[in-house]
C-alpha cells in the first residue's frame, strides 16, 4: 500500500493505534465490577481483545506515532461527546439511530472487494494516488518500471 511515512502513521493511528487506547479504558472501566465483569459477552470481548497487549509495546506503539495519535484520539473523543449528546437527547433512541447509521453502514462495507488487476508504470505521484484510494500493489515487473495494482470496489451509496 503505497504511503508516505506521514499518510502511513496517521491511518494506522486511526486504525491499530487507538483501538488499542480505546480497548484499554473499556477494560479499566470495568475492572473493579464484578457484575460487569460477570454480564460482558460478545461486544466487550471483541471491543476489548487488543487491551491484553503488553503494555510496554502499545506505549511504545502509541507514544512513538504521538503526533498522529493525538489526533486520532481527538476525533474519536469529539465523536464520542456526540454520542454522549445523542443518549441525553428528547429522544435518545433515534439521536442514537442516527450516530450510530454512519458506522453501521461502513463497517458492513468493510472490507472492500478487490477491482481488476491492472498494470501502472512506477511513478511516484501514481503509486500515492493509489495508496490514498485504498489500493495495492500485488507484483512488480522484474523490470521494475510497471506494478500490477488492485484498487477496491466500493458499494454505492445507499
Amino acid at each position: 500500500m503505497p504511503a508516505t511515512a506521514a499518510e502511513h502513521d496517521r491511518a494506522v493511528a486511526e486504525v491499530s493505534h487507538v483501538p488499542h487506547l480505546l480497548a484499554a479504558a473499556m477494560v479499566a472501566g470495568a475492572a473493579d465490577d464484578p457484575l460487569a465483569g460477570t454480564l460482558a459477552a460478545g461486544s466487550f470481548r471483541d471491543g476489548t481483545r487488543v487491551a491484553a497487549t503488553r503494555a510496554e509495546l502499545v506505549a511504545a506503539m502509541c507514544g512513538g506515532n504521538a503526533d498522529a495519535v493525538g489526533p486520532a484520539l481527538d476525533a474519536v473523543l469529539e465523536a464520542l461527546h456526540r454520542a454522549r449528546a445523542a443518549v441525553d437527547a428528547d429522544d435518545p433512541i433515534a439521536a442514537l439511530r442516527d450516530w450510530l447509521a454512519p458506522a453501521s453502514a461502513a463497517r458492513a462495507a468493510w472490507p472492500h472487494r478487490p477491482g481488476t488487476a491492472r498494470e501502472l508504470p512506477v511513478r511516484v505521484d501514481d503509486l500515492l494516488a493509489l495508496g490514498r484510494a485504498g489500493g495495492w500493489v500485488t507484483s512488480v515487473a522484474p523490470d521494475r518500471r510497471t506494478v500490477t495494482a488492485v484498487r477496491p470496489v466500493r458499494p454505492a451509496p445507499a
